[in-house]
């Protein structure tokens, strides 16, 4: 692909972010949640044109000539985690749903889909740890905030972080649904569920707001030092 070929695709890729800047309705979290998701693809679509990275069983390379065996894996977006569900509905604890309030930080389990009442309906969404050299490395997800009670930002790490970055991955104010994308890359813990689990946190600034925030996945990356890809138990959704 030469130049002129890549200038038309960020060209293309312009022009769709300003239909999804322009498009109307933040007073729907569902809404908002799409328009991050659409984001996020143009985004990726830059990088791998710009960066070489390829979709599938192909590694996605930093620049260098040499393979990290990583793999990037696209799935059907799918919901892991919504704050607004109840445990009855999710089994998940109460102590990690509701609205998250400013200095918090709330631990998600990712492994699961769910549908929107958070019912499980996929319990390999993502391939489980096989090995330290076989194991899912870091995750494509959206994030949403809604319900906000004012103005503050969410942030973003491994589930094993012991505190906040110093970065932001999304602010909000007061009655707002906004969503981004992003990559973030997360621990495993084996204790989870008595199978284990990969896991994110979720922080909330330091800001007058608290807020309720919805999780889906797009991707992940797996690591494999043999380039094999994930076992049999796993498909893509």
């Amino acid at each position: 692909m030469d130049i002129d070929e890549i200038n038309r695709l960020q060209a293309q890729i312009d022009a769709l972010q300003a239909q999804v800047e322009s498009m109307r309705g933040d007073a729907e979290p569902e809404r908002a949640s799409r328009r991050g998701m659409l984001k996020l693809a143009a985004g990726a679509a830059v990088g791998a044109v710009a960066g070489g990275m390829m979709l599938g069983a192909n590694p996605a390379l930093a620049g260098g000539p040499v393979a990290p065996h990583e793999h990037f894996y696209s799935i059907s977006p799918t919901r892991v985690y919504d704050s607004r569900w109840t445990g009855a509905q999710s089994s998940i604890l109460s102590s990690r749903l509701g609205r998250m309030n400013p200095n918090g930080g709330r631990t998600v389990d990712l492994s699961r889909g769910r549908n929107a009442n958070g019912t499980v309906t996929n319990s390999l969404l993502l391939p489980p740890k096989e090995s330290p050299n076989k194991v899912v490395s870091a995750v494509a997800y959206n994030l949403t905030a809604t319900g906000g009670t004012g103005v503050n930002f969410l942030s973003v790490s491994p589930g094993d972080a012991s505190a906040r970055p110093a970065t932001s991955a999304i602010n909000f104010s007061a009655n707002q649904n906004i969503a981004n994308g992003g990559i973030i890359q997360v621990s495993w813990d084996a204790t989870s569920r008595g199978v284990g689990d990969y896991q994110m946190m979720v922080w909330n600034g330091d800001d007058v707001g608290s807020v309720h925030f919805i999780i889906d996945i797009t991707g992940f990356y797996w690591y494999d030092t043999a380039d094999a890809g994930p076992n049999g138990s796993w498909s893509r959704p």
